[in-house]
């Protein structure tokens, strides 16, 4: 059999728990097909791999490149460092949902970056977004209570009405059903910190 890629002579870390162990690794179809101390055979590409780790993609779990991903999909300072996915929409900010107050500072954060257009508004616009960019890694996204809360009552230090709460609720399970993997909360953080618990809880 021939492999698209034979990495050589690395220390295999496989993420288990166990001592790394010299070995040769080969790739056919983007899944690892052969684990192996000596991989004697034709390659399209062989890489020496000594002195060198080879080992899973490591995980971000706490990162804030919601919008920097939309600018730069190729995410090279993570994927320098071997991450393979980012978890985003931490400490309850989010790139979306944008609309009202959370719009206005997507705008805000955007334009930093040198670009005068919010290109989405729903979560499910985010995430298409995010698959049309072609971005580099993969993603975890979760939706911000800060956020959510921007939408409906923007930065008052103040209990959200009944029709306010309503919609914050709307928009969390309109972002759980759009892909997000679950709701961040940042309660050092404004409007975060305006929150009770009651409200949390619904």
């Amino acid at each position: 059999m021939t492999y698209d890629i034979v990495i050589k002579e690395g220390l295999v870390v496989d993420g288990s728990g166990s001592p790394g162990f010299k070995a040769d690794l080969a790739v056919k179809g983007g899944r690892i097909a052969k684990i192996d101390e000596v991989i004697d055979v034709e390659a399209d590409r062989i890489i020496n791999a000594e002195g060198l780790a080879v080992c899973p993609g490591f995980i971000d779990i706490h990162t804030h490149s919601d919008f920097v991903l939309l600018v730069n999909p190729k995410a090279e300072s993570k994927v320098r460092q071997g991450v393979t996915t980012e978890v985003v929409g931490n400490c309850g900010g989010s790139a979306a949902p944008a609309r009202g107050a959370a719009l206005e500072r997507a705008k805000r954060i955007m334009s930093g970056y040198g670009i005068d257009r919010v290109e989405w508004t729903s979560f499910s616009d985010y995430l298409n977004l995010l698959e049309r960019k072609g971005i580099a890694i993969n993603v975890v996204a979760l939706v911000g209570h800060g956020t959510v809360r921007q939408c409906a009552l923007g930065m008052e230090n103040r209990p959200p009405t009944e029709r306010e709460l309503q919609e914050m609720k709307s928009l969390v399970a309109e972002a759980m059903e759009a892909g997000a993997f679950g709701m961040s909360s940042g309660l050092v953080y404004p409007p975060g910190r305006y929150a009770s618990i009651e409200e949390l809880i619904e």
